[in-house]
């Protein structure tokens, strides 16, 4: 019976962490919009969200979430949503990335000095739509953020040796960001105008 008890109590904390994680997404994802609205509308910058908010919750698509337009260029904005702090995700090449979640716990009872690792399924990341990179004379910089952000983002590198990526980390002509990275990415941007 005590066994019973310990799943039903195991299911219900595992349910419950999810919650907590959806919701924390949403308030950061709200909070990341409402920020970068407001940077742009200071300091005089167009703010497009070609896609509703909370979509790259659910799927990735060839639309960007977000294009922002500054006197020097468009920042074209795609959208990974983490829901998991200890996901690791690694980008194979440009399109393909693993979702890599470490299991600190499990590494204790299996007496290793690493956290175990389980890779789940490889997803790809659809070329952004030709409409917003048509060659028109402004230039154009393609920006990967993630939102909220996972424990670490690697990727591989032309040598096929493996990379940590950190805010501005320039990954085959993509811009990577977290969203407090990101956001002074903008405000740097508009301060030089």
């Amino acid at each position: 019976m005590k066994l019973y008890y310990a799943i039903v109590f195991l299911v219900i904390l595992f349910v419950l962490k999810a919650i907590y994680n959806r919701i924390r997404a949403t308030v950061l994802r709200a909070l990341l919009y409402m920020k970068l609205k407001k940077i742009c509308k200071k300091r005089g910058f167009e703010f497009t969200a070609p896609r509703f908010i909370f979509a790259s919750f659910f799927r990735l698509s060839t639309k960007p979430d977000i294009v922002i337009k500054t006197p020097d260029e468009d920042l074209i904005v795609r959208i990974i949503t983490c829901f998991a702090r200890k996901r690791t995700y690694h980008f194979v090449n440009h399109e393909w990335f693993v979702r890599v979640f470490k299991y600190f716990l499990l590494s204790l009872a299996f007496h290793s000095g690493e956290p175990l690792t389980l890779s789940r399924r490889v997803l790809r990341l659809p070329p952004t739509d030709e409409e917003f990179l048509r060659p028109d004379g402004r230039k154009k910089q393609e920006i990967l953020l993630f939102s909220p952000s996972p424990l670490e983002i690697t990727f591989n590198t032309s040598s096929n040796r493996r990379e940590i990526a950190s805010n501005g980390t320039d990954f085959e002509a993509w811009l990577v960001f977290n969203g407090k990275g990101f956001e002074g990415e903008v405000e740097g941007r508009s301060r030089d105008r």
